[in-house]
């Protein structure tokens, strides 16, 4: 069950309402109903890549047609790209159905990626705002159909607005029900029951986090020092401790169940916030997969994220791990089992030119006391595959996970300081935030690179040239930009290009050093190199010779079912 069926139910009343015209924002949540109506030759489909055009594109069609408009978008920060379009749309009486797509209810508000609340939108944006049940049965049919008829009649009921139609996606396998207990989730307002750790496996997951203090720092080593843990970190933790371990390469390669087995985790014990981290999600949130999680939060939300939740601690991590470490020390091999596999990831392979194989080239290089900014999704994805230094802070858009703001929020944190500021971008989310550019001001500490493969490469990691074809058409939203030249120069940037190994080689030095001007480096690769590179990545660090038979998010390979059905 992945809701396909509210997405039928929606095309096909779309049609018998008459609705015809679709402005289509690309997105990964939104994939299966952006292919249908590409589809189907009654619709008349516009590609739109940044959302708050997108709504007001679809306000221009109605007052040159005067028919009422559908739009789509994806779930994250998309719905709150709609907001001025909408606002305008409300005291315009303009028709437009914003459909909306979302993951399940049950991972809003609880860390999940790409999950913020959809329907959480102003007063005057929209008349009224309908979100379809999960289709699994007859009777959720027959709420989603009443309910989306409902959704277009209210755009002309008593006067023309907007109306928002939310379809929750699912995003990953249906698991049949297990029910040994039910698992019971305490509250505690201080350390209590901390003896549990004992002869236990911990495993500290990082979340992203500004930085943490020196004290707290040595309080979370000293506590994984005396029960042999493992502190998962990826680069949005920023903490570096002598039991930190970089596994996402691990996590994302193919594994017999021996491997896994060993670094299975009795006690997960959270700190900080998203990790933006989808191999360490799809294994942790894993049904088979037994063991206990402890959240540490000052605001002591239950955040499940995992759905393995049993421990809310309400404090700091400073309080936590002070506590914590008063507990009688023990010895396991937990985090030597960790570092031996990380010991063995092997980095120096052969790679097309991709956003991969400039990770592989420049990791190592970037400056001590840099910043990088890797931007959502791919950027994330390959950057994290390689190590960087302790001394280079890194950051992303992991909280609410858009892929708008990008570069604005590098250029913030660029007035701060001389050190270098690095962005990792695509085109398509350097497209969301062209603007940027034109601050006032920018300082000559900026660099950006610019990972141009035409599109969303998000969704082409199948690295199949026919299917890409289609997915490039509105779900990729390829071909809406050449290159960055003229915009980069005219803002006072020094722009460079590269569409070889051998000339982003040669120009790689200039890129990491001093200039004059700040730094646009545009470097031209394919979608398909780019996944192929990713995958043979993968695959030298797995240890089944495994052929990937699904991309990384789950929610890919089923969209692309329905794609190449």
């Amino acid at each position: 069950m992945n809701n396909l069926e509210n997405i039928e139910i929606v095309v096909d009343l779309l049609k018998s309402h008459k609705i015809r015209y679709a402005v289509l924002s690309p997105g990964g949540t939104n994939i299966a109903l952006v292919d249908a109506l590409q589809s189907d030759e009654y619709f008349k489909c516009y590609s739109v890549v940044d959302e708050r055009s997108a709504m007001y594109f679809a306000i221009g069609i109605y007052l040159s047609t005067g028919e009422p408009v559908a739009t789509s978008c994806t779930s994250a920060q998309a719905t709150r790209n709609y907001i001025p379009g909408l606002t305008e749309a409300y005291y315009k009486h303009v028709p437009i159905l914003a459909i909306t797509t979302s993951k399940l209810q049950r991972f809003v508000y609880q860390n999940y990626m790409q999950a913020p609340d959809q329907t959480s939108l102003p007063k005057d944006c929209v008349k009224r705002s309908f979100t379809l049940p999960q289709v699994k049965d007859t009777s959720d049919y027959l709420a989603s159909t009443r309910m989306a008829n409902e959704a277009i009649l209210e755009l002309t009921r008593n006067s023309k607005g907007p109306v928002q139609l939310n379809i929750q996606i699912q995003d990953f396998p249906i698991c049949d029900v297990v029910r040994s207990h039910t698992r019971d989730i305490q509250r505690y307002s201080e350390p209590a029951g901390l003896e549990s750790i004992l002869e236990k496996k911990v495993l500290i997951v990082a979340g992203e986090a500004r930085s943490y203090d020196n004290e707290t720092e040595k309080l979370i080593e000293a506590f994984a020092s005396h029960h042999n843990c493992a502190i998962y970190t990826n680069h949005l933790s920023n903490l570096h401790t002598n039991h930190c371990i970089e596994g996402n390469l691990f996590l994302s390669g193919y594994h017999t169940d021996k491997k896994w087995n060993q670094i299975k985790p009795d006690i997960i014990i959270s700190i900080g916030g998203q990790t933006g981290d989808y191999p360490l999600y799809n294994w942790l949130s894993k049904t088979q997969l037994e063991t206990e999680h402890w959240e540490i939060s000052t605001d002591g939300k239950i955040v499940d994220t995992y759905d393995k939740l049993t421990r809310v601690y309400q404090m700091s991590a400073k309080e936590f791990f002070q506590q914590a470490d008063t507990i009688q020390k023990e010895v396991n091999n937990y985090f030597d089992t960790w570092k031996e596999l990380e010991s063995k990831y092997v980095w120096d392979i052969e790679l097309p030119l991709s956003n991969a194989y400039l990770a592989q080239q420049l990791h190592d290089h970037i400056p001590a006391g840099s910043t990088v900014n890797l931007a959502i999704l791919n950027s994330i994805r390959n950057w994290n595959l390689f190590p960087f230094s302790p001394d280079i802070k890194c950051f992303a858009n992991v909280a609410a996970f858009g892929i708008d703001g990008c570069t604005s929020m590098m250029l913030g944190e660029s007035f701060s300081d001389d050190n270098l500021h690095y962005l990792v971008t695509g085109d398509l989310a350097f497209f969301y935030d062209l603007n940027s550019l034109g601050i006032r001001g920018v300082r000559n500490n900026v660099r950006i690179l610019l990972v141009n493969n035409n599109g969303g490469v998000e969704f082409k990691l199948g690295g199949n040239a026919k299917a890409n074809k289609t997915i490039d058409r509105f779900i990729a939203a390829a071909n809406h930009f050449k290159n960055a030249k003229g915009w980069a120069e005219t803002c006072g940037f020094k722009y460079m290009s590269a569409k070889t190994k051998e000339e982003f080689t040669k120009q790689k030095e200039a890129f990491l050093s001093e200039s004059s001007k700040p730094i646009v480096f545009e470097v031209f690769t394919s979608d398909i190199d780019d996944a192929v590179a990713y995958h043979k990545l993968i695959k030298a660090n797995s240890d089944k010779d495994l052929t990937p038979k699904t991309l990384v998010r789950k929610s890919i390979n089923k969209i692309k079912n329905v794609i190449n059905r």
